[in-house]
Protein backbone atom coordinates (compact mmCIF):
# COMPACT_ATOMS: atom_id res chain seq x y z
CA UNK A 1 0.00 0.00 0.00
CA UNK A 2 0.77 3.58 -0.70
CA UNK A 3 1.91 5.64 2.57
CA UNK A 4 2.18 9.39 2.89
CA UNK A 5 1.17 12.36 5.60
CA UNK A 6 -0.88 9.59 8.48
CA UNK A 7 -3.01 8.32 5.31
CA UNK A 8 -2.23 4.95 3.26
CA UNK A 9 -4.25 3.85 0.05
CA UNK A 10 -4.41 0.97 -2.02
CA UNK A 11 -6.53 -0.97 -5.20
CA UNK A 12 -8.01 -4.35 -4.63
CA UNK A 13 -9.10 -6.56 -7.53
CA UNK A 14 -9.85 -10.21 -7.00
CA UNK A 15 -9.45 -10.25 -3.18
CA UNK A 16 -6.52 -8.71 -3.26
CA UNK A 17 -4.20 -5.74 -3.17
CA UNK A 18 -2.89 -5.18 -6.29
CA UNK A 19 1.35 -5.14 -6.15
CA UNK A 20 2.73 -1.47 -6.45
CA UNK A 21 5.83 -0.50 -8.69
CA UNK A 22 8.25 2.55 -8.86
CA UNK A 23 6.46 4.36 -5.91
CA UNK A 24 7.37 7.92 -6.01
CA UNK A 25 6.69 10.52 -3.44
CA UNK A 26 6.55 14.45 -4.33
CA UNK A 27 6.99 15.77 -0.62
CA UNK A 28 6.41 19.26 -1.89
CA UNK A 29 3.04 18.62 -3.98
CA UNK A 30 2.20 16.15 -0.98
CA UNK A 31 1.22 13.35 -3.89
CA UNK A 32 1.99 9.61 -4.00
CA UNK A 33 2.16 7.51 -7.04
CA UNK A 34 2.68 4.29 -8.25
CA UNK A 35 1.84 1.79 -11.51
CA UNK A 36 -0.74 -1.02 -10.54
CA UNK A 37 -1.37 -4.25 -13.29
CA UNK A 38 -4.74 -4.13 -14.59
CA UNK A 39 -6.66 -7.15 -15.51
CA UNK A 40 -9.60 -6.72 -18.26
CA UNK A 41 -12.88 -7.67 -16.91
CA UNK A 42 -12.35 -7.72 -12.92
CA UNK A 43 -13.76 -5.52 -10.87
CA UNK A 44 -11.39 -2.88 -8.56
CA UNK A 45 -12.29 -0.97 -5.54
CA UNK A 46 -10.47 1.73 -4.16
CA UNK A 47 -9.42 1.49 0.02
CA UNK A 48 -7.95 4.44 2.24
CA UNK A 49 -7.16 4.50 6.05
CA UNK A 50 -6.43 7.17 7.83
CA UNK A 51 -3.94 6.34 11.00
CA UNK A 52 -4.74 9.04 13.29
CA UNK A 53 -4.65 12.03 11.80
CA UNK A 54 -7.94 13.63 14.62
CA UNK A 55 -9.28 15.58 11.57
CA UNK A 56 -12.39 14.79 9.41
CA UNK A 57 -11.62 14.36 5.94
CA UNK A 58 -13.59 14.16 2.54
CA UNK A 59 -12.36 12.24 -0.26
CA UNK A 60 -12.71 12.46 -3.78
CA UNK A 61 -11.94 9.68 -6.61
CA UNK A 62 -10.48 10.58 -9.88
CA UNK A 63 -11.09 7.88 -12.40
CA UNK A 64 -9.35 8.50 -15.91
CA UNK A 65 -10.22 11.89 -15.09
CA UNK A 66 -14.05 10.74 -14.31
CA UNK A 67 -14.76 12.24 -10.63
CA UNK A 68 -16.82 10.74 -8.00
CA UNK A 69 -16.90 11.08 -4.33
CA UNK A 70 -15.44 9.32 -2.39
CA UNK A 71 -16.46 8.82 1.79
CA UNK A 72 -16.14 11.23 5.15
CA UNK A 73 -13.73 9.87 7.91
CA UNK A 74 -13.57 11.24 11.10
CA UNK A 75 -10.09 11.17 12.23
CA UNK A 76 -9.12 7.44 11.88
CA UNK A 77 -10.45 4.18 10.78
CA UNK A 78 -11.00 3.30 7.00
CA UNK A 79 -12.77 3.54 4.10
CA UNK A 80 -13.73 1.77 0.74
CA UNK A 81 -15.78 2.63 -2.60
CA UNK A 82 -16.11 0.00 -5.10
CA UNK A 83 -18.60 1.65 -7.48
CA UNK A 84 -20.92 4.75 -8.68
CA UNK A 85 -24.04 4.96 -7.24
CA UNK A 86 -26.70 4.78 -10.67
CA UNK A 87 -29.71 5.25 -8.28
CA UNK A 88 -31.01 5.08 -4.91
CA UNK A 89 -30.87 1.56 -4.21
CA UNK A 90 -28.10 0.86 -7.13
CA UNK A 91 -24.80 1.21 -7.62
CA UNK A 92 -22.46 0.04 -11.11
CA UNK A 93 -19.12 -1.41 -9.71
CA UNK A 94 -16.00 0.01 -10.93
CA UNK A 95 -14.05 -2.63 -13.41
CA UNK A 96 -10.81 -3.02 -15.89
CA UNK A 97 -12.53 -3.05 -19.28
CA UNK A 98 -10.78 -3.87 -21.82
CA UNK A 99 -11.18 -0.92 -25.10
CA UNK A 100 -12.14 -2.05 -27.55
CA UNK A 101 -13.26 0.70 -30.24
CA UNK A 102 -9.81 1.63 -31.53
CA UNK A 103 -11.43 3.94 -33.77
CA UNK A 104 -12.92 6.46 -31.59
CA UNK A 105 -12.66 9.61 -32.13
CA UNK A 106 -12.57 10.39 -27.93
CA UNK A 107 -11.06 13.47 -26.42
CA UNK A 108 -7.38 13.48 -25.30
CA UNK A 109 -7.64 12.67 -21.89
CA UNK A 110 -4.02 13.50 -19.76
CA UNK A 111 -6.08 11.44 -16.77
CA UNK A 112 -6.45 8.47 -19.03
CA UNK A 113 -5.15 5.04 -17.51
CA UNK A 114 -5.28 6.42 -13.80
CA UNK A 115 -6.88 6.11 -10.58
CA UNK A 116 -6.60 9.49 -8.51
CA UNK A 117 -7.95 9.61 -4.75
CA UNK A 118 -7.58 13.00 -3.14
CA UNK A 119 -7.93 13.48 0.56
CA UNK A 120 -8.76 16.96 2.17
CA UNK A 121 -9.12 17.76 5.63
CA UNK A 122 -12.50 19.97 6.59
CA UNK A 123 -14.93 21.11 8.88
CA UNK A 124 -18.31 19.99 9.42
CA UNK A 125 -21.00 22.78 8.65
CA UNK A 126 -24.19 20.95 9.26
CA UNK A 127 -25.72 19.52 6.29
CA UNK A 128 -27.55 19.70 3.27
CA UNK A 129 -29.08 17.71 0.26
CA UNK A 130 -27.92 14.22 -0.42
CA UNK A 131 -25.85 14.69 -3.77
CA UNK A 132 -27.41 14.01 -7.35
CA UNK A 133 -26.81 11.20 -9.46
CA UNK A 134 -24.14 11.34 -11.80
CA UNK A 135 -23.98 10.78 -15.64
CA UNK A 136 -21.60 7.74 -16.21
CA UNK A 137 -19.48 8.06 -19.17
CA UNK A 138 -19.55 5.13 -21.43
CA UNK A 139 -16.10 3.93 -21.79
CA UNK A 140 -16.10 4.20 -25.86
CA UNK A 141 -15.96 7.73 -25.38
CA UNK A 142 -12.83 8.30 -24.15
CA UNK A 143 -9.20 7.85 -25.38
CA UNK A 144 -7.17 5.31 -23.71
CA UNK A 145 -2.93 4.89 -23.39
CA UNK A 146 -2.68 1.12 -23.02
CA UNK A 147 -5.66 -0.79 -23.91
CA UNK A 148 -7.36 -0.90 -20.89
CA UNK A 149 -9.84 2.17 -19.63
CA UNK A 150 -12.24 2.08 -16.51
CA UNK A 151 -15.39 0.75 -17.22
CA UNK A 152 -18.77 0.65 -14.69
CA UNK A 153 -20.27 -3.20 -14.06
CA UNK A 154 -24.08 -4.05 -14.49
CA UNK A 155 -26.05 -2.03 -12.09
CA UNK A 156 -26.63 -3.90 -8.94
CA UNK A 157 -28.68 -3.44 -5.56
CA UNK A 158 -26.31 -1.29 -3.09
CA UNK A 159 -27.91 0.40 0.59
CA UNK A 160 -30.66 3.41 0.27
CA UNK A 161 -29.27 7.06 -0.23
CA UNK A 162 -29.31 8.90 2.80
CA UNK A 163 -31.05 12.20 2.24
CA UNK A 164 -28.41 13.98 3.63
CA UNK A 165 -24.86 14.92 3.38
CA UNK A 166 -22.14 17.04 5.36
CA UNK A 167 -22.03 20.52 4.61
CA UNK A 168 -17.73 21.42 5.18
CA UNK A 169 -15.12 24.10 4.87
CA UNK A 170 -11.94 23.61 4.50
CA UNK A 171 -10.51 22.94 7.95
CA UNK A 172 -8.01 25.64 7.98
CA UNK A 173 -6.21 28.31 5.55
CA UNK A 174 -3.54 25.43 4.51
CA UNK A 175 -6.23 23.06 3.75
CA UNK A 176 -8.16 24.73 0.55
CA UNK A 177 -6.20 21.70 -1.57
CA UNK A 178 -5.74 18.40 -1.11
CA UNK A 179 -3.63 17.06 2.31
CA UNK A 180 -2.57 14.42 0.41
CA UNK A 181 -3.12 12.24 -3.60
CA UNK A 182 -2.47 8.39 -4.23
CA UNK A 183 -2.09 8.27 -7.70
CA UNK A 184 -2.33 4.72 -9.35
CA UNK A 185 -1.20 4.28 -12.99
CA UNK A 186 -2.79 1.35 -14.38
CA UNK A 187 -1.56 -0.84 -17.06
CA UNK A 188 -1.97 -4.23 -18.43
CA UNK A 189 0.77 -6.55 -16.77
CA UNK A 190 2.33 -7.07 -20.29
CA UNK A 191 2.73 -3.10 -20.77
CA UNK A 192 4.37 -3.23 -17.23
CA UNK A 193 6.49 -6.41 -18.54
CA UNK A 194 7.62 -4.35 -21.95
CA UNK A 195 8.32 -1.11 -19.97
CA UNK A 196 10.66 -2.58 -17.32
CA UNK A 197 8.50 -1.68 -14.17
CA UNK A 198 7.93 -4.94 -13.50
CA UNK A 199 9.83 -8.12 -14.02
CA UNK A 200 9.02 -11.76 -14.93
CA UNK A 201 10.28 -12.40 -11.02
CA UNK A 202 7.36 -9.89 -9.66
CA UNK A 203 4.41 -11.75 -12.21
CA UNK A 204 6.20 -15.35 -11.03
CA UNK A 205 5.85 -13.83 -7.06
CA UNK A 206 2.33 -12.24 -7.84
CA UNK A 207 1.18 -15.65 -9.21
CA UNK A 208 2.59 -17.52 -6.48
CA UNK A 209 0.16 -15.44 -3.56
CA UNK A 210 -2.47 -17.59 -2.23
CA UNK A 211 -6.20 -16.01 -3.01
CA UNK A 212 -7.35 -14.67 0.18
CA UNK A 213 -11.28 -15.16 1.44
CA UNK A 214 -13.05 -11.98 2.08
CA UNK A 215 -16.14 -11.56 3.66
CA UNK A 216 -18.34 -9.68 1.57
CA UNK A 217 -17.60 -5.91 2.11
CA UNK A 218 -20.24 -3.85 4.22
CA UNK A 219 -18.96 -0.78 3.05
CA UNK A 220 -18.88 0.54 6.69
CA UNK A 221 -16.57 2.90 8.55
CA UNK A 222 -15.81 1.82 12.36
CA UNK A 223 -14.51 5.49 13.25
CA UNK A 224 -17.86 6.36 11.55
CA UNK A 225 -20.91 7.81 14.04
CA UNK A 226 -24.25 6.18 13.73
CA UNK A 227 -25.64 9.51 13.59
CA UNK A 228 -25.09 13.04 14.81
CA UNK A 229 -27.73 14.80 17.10
CA UNK A 230 -27.43 18.84 15.90
CA UNK A 231 -28.55 21.15 18.55
CA UNK A 232 -32.72 20.73 17.37
CA UNK A 233 -32.43 17.63 18.19
CA UNK A 234 -32.78 16.15 14.73
CA UNK A 235 -30.49 13.41 13.58
CA UNK A 236 -28.27 13.91 10.69
CA UNK A 237 -26.76 10.61 9.18
CA UNK A 238 -23.24 11.43 7.26
CA UNK A 239 -23.26 10.11 4.38
CA UNK A 240 -20.74 10.60 1.42
CA UNK A 241 -18.44 13.62 0.55
CA UNK A 242 -20.25 16.15 -1.49
CA UNK A 243 -20.36 16.37 -5.36
CA UNK A 244 -17.28 17.20 -6.38
CA UNK A 245 -16.41 20.75 -8.57
CA UNK A 246 -14.48 19.42 -11.34
CA UNK A 247 -13.24 22.65 -12.57
CA UNK A 248 -11.27 22.68 -9.27
CA UNK A 249 -9.83 19.11 -9.55
CA UNK A 250 -6.10 19.21 -10.64
CA UNK A 251 -5.79 18.32 -14.44
CA UNK A 252 -2.39 16.61 -13.85
CA UNK A 253 -2.48 13.00 -13.38
CA UNK A 254 -4.45 12.08 -10.23
CA UNK A 255 -8.71 9.20 -8.09
CA UNK A 256 -17.44 7.64 1.39
CA UNK A 257 -18.53 6.84 4.45
CA UNK A 258 -21.40 5.81 4.98
CA UNK A 259 -22.10 4.68 8.79
CA UNK A 260 -24.99 2.13 9.21
CA UNK A 261 -27.02 4.17 6.96
CA UNK A 262 -26.05 7.06 4.76
CA UNK A 263 -24.50 6.36 1.69
CA UNK A 264 -23.84 8.38 -1.84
Amino acid sequence: MLMHREFSAWIVSNNQPLPEYLVAVDEKGSRVSCWIPSEAGKQFSVHWRDHGSNVHTCSFISLDGFVVPGRFLYGTGSASREGVRSGPTSERPFIFAEYRDASSSGDCNRNAGTIMLKIKRVRLEGHKRANPFQTIPDESSRATVSGHCVGYGDERPTYEQSPSTWQIKPYDRASNGSYVTFVFRYRPRGFLLSQGIMSEDDRTAESAVPQRKVRPSQRRVTSAPVATALATGTLITPSPSPSPNTKKMETTVCVFLPPSIGLL
